[in-house]
């Protein structure tokens, strides 16, 4: 059973191409349905590209998922420096006073092991991420939020997967597109 917190990893033969290789960071599972966020695939822009008057505001943003691609999302470690965070598990929050948030960039109070941030999100309806479980397109596991902001994109889907199966190293060298094999 998936948890707040835990990740989702992308099971090798799943085809789809909004999640091919991709770490899920969750957010909420509950009985209204499930959220999370792509850890691992880089959007291209930084936050000062969107919001410009963030002159410190170097910080990389992420493909969070397919639903609300116009909405900014954010995980952190901030907890009670930052009002208005919702607490995923013990010291990791998403969320919480965008205001607030702008002043400590600017600041440079907020370092980028600290926080990521997301356009979009994955979401599941009522019971959709239990059926997807139960039909083995995902694998579960519980880690580190820090070690997973901290990880280059490219390698973390692999690296997860590994540590789920080494059996599963095979599948890590095989290209993203099977063609270019």
């Amino acid at each position: 059973m998936v948890k707040p917190g835990d990740i989702l990893i992308a099971k090798p033969f799943l085809q789809d191409g909004r999640f091919k290789r991709s770490v899920i960071y969750m957010g909420e599972h509950n009985n209204e349905g499930s959220l999370g966020f792509i850890l691992n695939k880089p959007h291209g822009l930084l936050l000062r590209d969107i919001f410009p008057h963030l002159k410190n505001g170097n910080f990389p943003l992420f493909e969070g998922g397919p639903v609300s691609p116009n909405q900014l999302f954010y995980t952190h470690t901030l907890g009670l420096k930052l009002s208005d965070s919702v607490e995923i598990k013990k010291g990791v929050y998403w969320g919480g006073n965008f205001f607030e948030l702008t002043h400590m960039i600017e600041h440079g109070q907020i370092s980028s092991n600290q926080i990521r941030f997301y356009i979009g999100y994955s979401g599941w309806t009522t019971q959709q991420l239990d059926a997807e479980l139960e039909s083995n397109t995902w694998l579960t596991q519980s880690t580190d939020y820090d070690e997973l902001i901290q990880a280059a994109p490219d390698d973390l889907w692999g690296n997860e997967l590994i540590k789920v199966n080494p059996a599963y190293k095979a599948f890590t060298d095989f290209s993203f597109d099977p063609s270019l094999n």
